[in-house]
């Protein structure tokens, strides 16, 4: 039995064998003995191991002992040697024979020749190396997947951007950017399970821990029975076209807010988040200039410390202040590489960059169209180092469009300028991108102009003839334009397009030629939609037009002034009424300069006015460079801009055909007026004479008689006393004439009550405000808080005050070499009493007449009567107050009153004995007369 079963063993066509419980060889058939060349007693024991290459020995003799080890079936593969020296490949089985208890009694073993199998797994992976060496070798990154979308695979390209190993492809999904990490699964998933090709743009985390754009298409790799056995990912770089992307639509933006009219402040707080988004790594400032005293202001900024590093508020444009002022300064960019070895400034200003852990800035001057520094637009990076080309058309670009935004701010000239680049800038960018055949075959479009043509996706439009989309009337110009390209020249064109959804709209494209790879000349042309725009501009111009003929029939122009920055936006119209030329930036100085020399102080003081935020109203006139004279009513509404600062919006009328006419009339009343008081005047003076002349004869005559009488021999004593009691009864007569005419002029029927003096001036001022204009005098009024009210008549006391304020306008008639400014000033007096000041800057008085100044019929002016300022005196002397002049230390004069408050008027009434000391005064007074 066991001789049958050797030679069943022996005629087995495999490699077989025996061995003990322990691992050493018991039998090996012939086959095995054929093969290797070794006898059975060879191969006994150990011996059966000099049949394997030296190499393989160790694994397998280990293999061998841990399947032995064990009891369970085990395998190796190793290289075994023919009879005749060539070794080859073979599987080495080996399964244990049990007892009845499970104790392993036996092996039994099989050697299967694997050779030309492992020759093809070694050929297939110098193949797979190959392959890998070819992946690592292409110019791009990519990525092999498992049918279910598990990566083992990447190239070195792909590895070494993210910086990492082999083994880290599991977590692939962790160099994706969080916010993008649901698209890839959903659209990864969606490309599995149908099969269709990938196709995304997705954000990668690279090995310096930055994210860059990445445009993935992933393709399926099919067996011939078409089931996917791999899906392989191209990933191509699009970082520098996404944020030049970026950059276009940031540009855009912000040139749409400086359309619309932004506040400046927020147009440049969105260009620093802007830049800031673009370039994660960077961080920005923007600090302006003021043009008034050429100082630095804050502008805007994103995430620096609070204690920004750019210059302070109100610092001067220094290039010892820091980068920003040396950018300011020269008007050139200043580059600091690394902050650290920077000794072109302090060591504090170093420590104050590396505390908040920044080591390079780039300063660069924000410039005008005239190349005036507006401000500087600054870039900080925690690395060291230089702009890259991206970061340097970066800066220059948002540079351009903060100049743009600043100077739109400042003028409408600015605005002007600005809106010129926005459309410059706005009709090269970007938006439908297309190649078209000479014939009008649409070649190529992106999904922008598959948009604008209303076409759901590109490929709906590709292969069509464009041609058909243009609108009918435009349609041959279009088509001579694009032969003209496709003949090699560049060139514009707006026309009209009539979508698939039928809806008109305006384009305009830039194209240039661009050569095939047949050889072919393209038109590769960039198109936008400017439908809005079109309409805009024709909107502006019909409203500006309207503008400007209101303006033109009413001779008045419009403007806007901001005392804090000083900017001044005039209409077409104010520019032809000031003789300036159109688009001239206008500047307060240049108005100044076109203001008459003698009503500078007008203008002067309605600055002044303008600081407290009142409305203004004016006039003046201007004195303009051919030698002719206008006159000018001014009126401006303050309001304030959403930032606080203060600004008017107002209209200067030219009026001096009206003024013309007003002074004519002015003058005519004049002459009236003065007719009217010598008219008076005569009238007076013969009342007077009639009054006084009477009682002069008597007392001439009886001092006649009573001399003849004295002078007799012997002398009529008792007749001379007769004389002179008629004397004295004539002389009673004038004194009774002059009582008469000084109640005339005091005018004693008084009606006391209380008189709130402030209002009563104001209506005074009222009255003569007309006047005041038209004399070129600034009036003032000046009073105190809680003044209590005054006692007295209230229409003598405004007769006063009228008389005060024409003494101070007369006074004023003759002076040209300094501003006419009147001052009225109510406040408290001593001894409960209320004081009103009168104050002038005319021809003044001498301190030597001061005591004449209220003598009836004394005045220092060539066509005065004398009569006011008496008048007054006695007017304010029955109200129990008093009346002086005093003069000014520079020009002028100073006439004042003080009258008694109400309260201490009526207390000092119920006085005992408050009337006889009154009529004692009088009393006193008409003996001092007589």
């Amino acid at each position: 039995m066991e001789n049958e079963l050797s030679r069943t063993v022996d005629a087995l066509p495999g490699l077989v064998w025996t061995a003990f419980p322990d691992g050493r060889t018991e039998f090996v058939n012939r086959r095995w003995c054929e093969y290797t060349g070794l006898s059975v007693e060879q191969a006994s024991g150990e011996g059966w191991l000099a049949a394997f290459h030296p190499d393989d020995r160790p694994a397998l003799l280990e293999s061998w002992r841990g399947t032995i080890a064990s009891g369970e079936p085990g395998e190796a593969e190793a290289r075994m040697r023919r009879f005749d020296g060539v070794y080859r490949w073979f599987l080495c089985r080996a399964s244990p024979i049990s007892n009845t208890a499970g104790e392993v009694v036996k092996w039994c073993g099989i050697n299967t020749e694997i050779e030309d199998r492992k020759r093809a797994e070694d050929a297939l992976r110098v193949h797979e190396q190959r392959f890998r060496l070819v992946l690592d070798s292409l110019p791009t990154r990519v990525v092999l997947a498992t049918p279910e979308g598990d990566i083992f695979h990447a190239n070195r390209h792909t590895l070494e951007y993210a910086g990492a190993a082999p083994e880290d492809l599991k977590s692939w999904k962790t160099w994706i950017h969080p916010d993008d990490r649901r698209v890839v699964d959903d659209r990864l998933h969606a490309s599995i399970s149908t099969g269709k090709p990938y196709d995304g743009e997705t954000r990668y985390r690279g090995a310096d821990g930055l994210y860059r754009w990445f445009h993935v298409q992933g393709f399926p790799l099919r067996d011939n029975e078409g089931r996917t056995v791999l899906w392989y990912f191209l990933q191509t770089d699009i970082d520098d076209r996404k944020r030049a992307e970026a950059l276009l639509a940031a540009e855009k933006r912000l040139l749409e807010m400086v359309a619309i009219g932004q506040p400046l402040p927020a147009v440049l707080d969105d260009l620093c988040r802007q830049v800031e988004d673009i370039a994660s790594d960077c961080r920005c400032i923007v600090s302006l200039i003021d043009p008034e005293d050429v100082t630095f202001k804050w502008g805007a900024q994103q995430h620096l410390a609070s204690s920004h590093l750019g210059p302070e508020d109100g610092s001067p444009v220094a290039a010892e202040g820091g980068p920003c002022g040396l950018a300011a300064a020269t008007k050139l960019q200043c580059i600091v590489s690394d902050v650290a070895s920077e000794a072109r400034w302090t060591q504090p200003w170093r420590d104050r960059f590396l505390a908040q852990g920044l080591r390079a800035c780039w300063a660069t001057p924000i410039l005008s169209s005239t190349h005036e520094a507006l401000g500087t637009f600054t870039i900080f990076r925690s690395e060291p180092g230089d702009p890259t080309p991206f970061q340097r058309d970066l800066i220059g670009q948002l540079t351009h469009v903060a100049s743009i935004a600043i100077e739109h701010a400042r003028s409408d000239l600015a605005l002007k300028r600005s809106e010129k680049g926005f459309r410059a800038i706005v009709e090269t960018t970007p938006e439908c991108v297309k190649l078209v055949a000479r014939d009008g075959t649409l070649l190529r479009v992106n999904s922008a102009g598959a948009a604008m043509a209303g076409a759901p996706y590109a490929e709906a439009l590709v292969g069509k003839n464009f041609y058909n989309v243009v609108a009918p009337e435009h349609r041959s110009r279009y088509v001579e334009f694009n032969q003209k390209v496709c003949s090699g020249t560049k060139g514009f064109l707006e026309f009209d397009i009539i979508n698939l959804r039928g809806e008109r709209i305006h384009m305009e494209t830039h194209a240039a030629p661009m050569r095939g790879n047949d050889g072919v000349m393209m038109q590769l042309g960039v198109t936008r939609n400017i439908t809005a725009r079109k309409q805009a501009e024709q909107q502006l111009r019909r409203s500006a037009a309207l503008m400007a003929s209101v303006e033109q029939l009413s001779l008045s122009g419009s403007f806007c002034w901001r005392p804090e920055s000083g900017e001044i936006t005039c209409s077409e119209q104010l520019y032809r009424i000031f003789g300036i030329e159109p688009g001239v930036r206008v500047t307060r100085d240049m108005i100044a300069a076109r203001v008459h020399p003698r009503d500078l102080h007008l203008l002067q003081a309605m600055i002044e006015r303008a600081q407290d935020g009142k409305d203004l109203e004016y006039d003046h006139r201007l004195l303009l460079p051919d030698g002719s004279v206008k006159y000018l009513l001014v009126q401006a509404h303050a309001t304030r801009d959403p930032q606080g600062r203060l600004e008017y919006i107002g209209a200067a009328q030219d009026v001096t055909e009206r003024r013309q006419s007003e002074e004519a009339l002015s003058s005519l009343r004049a002459e009236l007026a003065h007719a009217s008081r010598v008219n008076s005047l005569g009238a007076l003076t013969a009342s007077i004479a009639h009054e006084i002349n009477q009682p002069l004869a008597g007392i001439m005559t009886n001092a006649s008689t009573g001399l003849r009488m004295l002078s007799a021999e012997p002398p009529n004593i008792d007749g001379a006393l007769d004389t002179v009691r008629r004397t004295l009864r004539d002389g009673r007569r004038a004194s009774d004439v002059m009582t008469r005419l000084r109640a005339l002029f005091r005018k004693e029927a008084v009606t006391t009550g209380a008189v709130d003096l402030v209002e009563a001036a104001r209506e005074v001022v009222e009255i003569l405000r007309s006047e005041i204009r038209t004399r070129r005098i600034v009036l003032r009024l000046k009073t105190a808080d809680d003044l209590p009210p005054a006692t007295g008549d209230r229409v003598q006391l405004q007769q006063v005050v009228l008389n005060l304020l024409l003494n101070a306008v007369e006074a004023m008639d003759g002076v040209d070499d300094r501003p006419r400014q009147m001052l009225l000033s109510i406040g408290r007096d001593a001894g409960d009493s209320v004081r009103l000041a009168v104050t002038d800057s005319g021809v003044g008085f001498v301190p030597e007449h001061a005591g004449k100044l209220f003598d009836a019929f004394y005045t220092t002016k060539g066509e005065g009567m004398g009569i006011g300022l008496s008048v007054s005196r006695s007017i304010i002397e029955s109200h129990g107050g008093r009346l002086w002049a005093t003069p000014n230390e520079s020009s002028g004069a100073t006439f004042s009153f003080s009258i008694p408050c109400h309260a201490h008027s009526t207390a000092a009434a119920d006085r005992p004995g408050a009337t006889a000391q009154v009529a004692r005064a009088d009393d006193e007074q008409s003996v001092r007369n007589l």
